[in-house]
């Protein structure tokens, strides 16, 4: 696999190598748990490893940002103290992608103001298109919604936490970032649509949104409770512990 990065990116990523003390390396594949995510962090005690997915590829600047966003990642664990996730023998893969989407709903928040203050754009050019697609399809009622975002998992339970991550990720943007008039516009949009039609997962965002604002997510031990609180709420924590480095 030959990479050839821009150097604003080599600076950021040998910043991460030498505060986390390990080597970033990349792998390519194209099972990365939800159809078209083309960047992916995977836990390994002796490295930062991050896989591509050159089934579905971005424009170099979306590549590096996702590049820079799956790296931060590893900083959380290795730098910052927060929690990972240790499954059982019995737990299946499924599960294991279904705690994980978790994790990253709550800690996708904290990496792109990380990488935003590095930067990197918090989103990439793709993500306000994508929100105004789900606008559309959000306002042909849930069925067509869980039919949308069926196409990105064949698991019924990762496509259902995906919906309400989305909803998280969009309130997490009005929240922490300082946005475009435009940009908070088409989010806040998305927000009231998803309310509105989405009554039944909405509920369950709304407990998420209330645990974040009771907690501080960018304190690594905070970030730890919200994730663990969110499996308990989903009946997801059986399987799992949580623990740092």
């Amino acid at each position: 696999m030959k990479l050839d990065f821009s150097s604003k990116l080599r600076r950021y990523l040998k910043k991460i190598e030498a505060e986390t003390g390990r080597h970033i390396k990349f792998r390519e594949s194209n099972e990365l748990g939800i159809k078209s995510i083309t960047a992916a962090y995977q836990y390994h005690p002796k490295y930062i490893l991050i896989t591509l997915n050159t089934d579905y590829p971005r424009s170099r600047d979306d590549m590096e940002r996702s590049i820079a966003h799956e790296a931060t990642h590893g900083y959380l664990i290795h730098r910052l103290g927060f929690c990972r996730s240790l499954y059982t023998q019995d737990s299946t893969e499924d599960y294991r992608k279904e705690v994980q989407l978790v994790f990253t709903m709550v800690e996708d928040i904290v990496v792109n103001k990380i990488i935003e203050d590095n930067g990197f754009p918090p989103f990439g050019h793709e993500y306000l298109p994508m929100v105004q697609e789900e606008i559309k399809i959000a306002k042909m009622g849930e069925e067509v919604g869980e039919s949308f975002y069926g196409r990105f998992t064949d698991d019924y339970r990762l496509e259902a936490i995906l919906m309400i991550s989305r909803h998280i990720i969009a309130w997490g943007f009005l929240k922490y970032y300082s946005l475009s008039p435009e940009q908070s516009e088409i989010i806040n949009e998305f927000i009231e649509v998803f309310k509105t039609y989405y009554p039944d997962y909405y509920e369950f965002s709304a407990q998420i949104v209330k645990l974040m604002e009771e907690k501080d997510i960018f304190n690594p031990r905070d970030g730890c409770d919200v994730i663990y609180e969110i499996l308990k709420m989903f009946k997801m924590d059986v399987g799992v512990r949580l623990v740092r480095e």
